[in-house]
């Protein structure tokens, strides 16, 4: 008996009598000393006497162990021991194989394969028990492991269904409350009262918060899809001096509060783009918004260019510059890079860039020509697409 034969079984593995292993062997006759050898064990046993039996049986009722006569038709043990650790689903179940000599160049190969154990013809009954129940202690952890991850999944999958419910219904009461807001704000105006331009003010800054809000909102409901996988692209020609001209109007409300500024650059040499124009608008959106939070910037420049097969979408800050080390970490969804990702903002710079590479894109952080830095956004060009000059006011 091992010394913690107790603990082993009653703790790390399934009890002896739940055990279920899985015996290859040409026939009853030839399987019989595997047999007796479990059955001493206590642990239940499944006979089949060919590969492709075995290897069927194992898919669809995993066991604990497979013990392997090497001789098992039609192509021997070793055969099948690289059929089933080539499979996912029984890659990590113990195989043991019985062969009927010890020699090296047969081990060597076995091995090779993936076989957990050999046990050749010399092999005591002690060792061959040690050697089983270390094997059935690994298989044992490994599933319970699958079983936390599949719990956890499980768990992450409900939450993240359950915060997709949430924010989607809480987007659906912030525009109703905008509505009626808008409907008080026109009211109020229509009287003409004493105060309207500090009545003015107020409805306009109410309206950045709404606007900011939604935009929030937004940014986590597109990020829950592009992890749940639920994203379909609309894909069509897309001028990248559009969508920057769409971003700027949109955003200079918020420019204008904060005292700063949003310019577009002259556009002289321009190839569509193929993409989801919503999308990449979205994740353009995101790019200035987080330029503007930079610290110290007080204008932001958008930029477009084609060249090699390519378009690209540049926003340039005059702020402080990023870091070489946060350049790359300021993309991850939910780190923050010091003072260079403002609170809330991992979200939308993670989903540019899952909007990006979606698209066949990539997207990166340079230094700027004269200070601060500049993200830049490049797409694959629209097939059969010429260059034509466009130009911006």
């Amino acid at each position: 008996m091992l010394p913690n034969e107790r603990t082993t079984r009653s703790e790390v593995v399934t009890l002896p009598g739940e055990v279920e292993a899985l015996i290859a062997a040409p026939s009853r006759a030839a399987a019989r000393p595997m047999v007796d050898f479990l059955k001493k064990e206590r642990i239940n046993v499944q006979l089949v006497v060919s590969a492709d039996s075995a290897f069927e049986e194992a898919l669809l009722h995993r066991p604990n162990v497979v013990l392997i006569d090497d001789r098992v038709p039609p192509a021997g043990g070793i055969e099948l021991c690289q059929r089933l650790k080539s499979n996912t689903r029984t890659h990590f179940v113990p195989t043991i194989l019985y062969p009927q000599s010890d020699v090296r160049q047969y081990r060597l190969r076995a091995l090779a394969a993936g076989v957990d154990a050999i046990f050749v013809p010399g092999t005591d009954e002690q060792e061959r028990r040690t050697r089983l129940w270390a094997l059935l202690r690994t298989q044992a952890i490994y599933r319970r492991q699958e079983k936390k991850q599949r719990r956890e999944g499980s768990a992450s999958q409900e939450r993240r269904r359950w915060i997709g419910s949430f924010v989607h219904d809480l987007q659906s009461s912030i525009g109703a409350l905008k509505a009626n807001f808008e409907y008080l704000a026109q009211n109020a105006r229509a009287k003409g009262r004493p105060g309207t331009a500090e009545l003015d003010d107020c409805i306009t800054d109410s309206e950045t918060v709404f606007k900011q809000i939604v935009r929030g909102l937004r940014t986590v409901l597109d990020i829950e899809r592009f992890e749940a996988g639920r994203i379909a692209l609309q894909e069509s020609p897309v001028q990248l001096s559009e969508v920057a001209r769409e971003v700027k109007s949109e955003l200079d409300w918020h420019a204008t509060t904060a005292g700063k500024t949003i310019a577009l650059e002259r556009v002289v040499r321009e190839v569509p783009a193929r993409g989801d124009a919503d999308y990449l608008r979205e994740a353009a959106v995101n790019l200035v918004h987080f330029v503007l939070r930079q610290p110290g910037t007080k204008e932001v420049l958008i930029g477009v260019s084609s060249t090699g097969g390519t378009s690209r979408l540049v926003v340039k800050g005059d702020g402080e510059k990023i870091e070489p080390e946060d350049r790359e970490k300021i993309f991850e969804p939910y780190a923050r890079a010091s003072k260079q990702a403002p609170v809330g903002h991992g979200l939308g710079l993670a989903l540019a860039k899952m909007v990006v590479e979606l698209h066949g894109g990539s997207i990166w952080v340079e230094d700027a020509p004269r200070a601060g830095s500049a993200f830049v956004m490049e797409l694959p060009a629209e097939n059969g697409s010429s260059p034509r000059l466009r130009t911006v006011e």
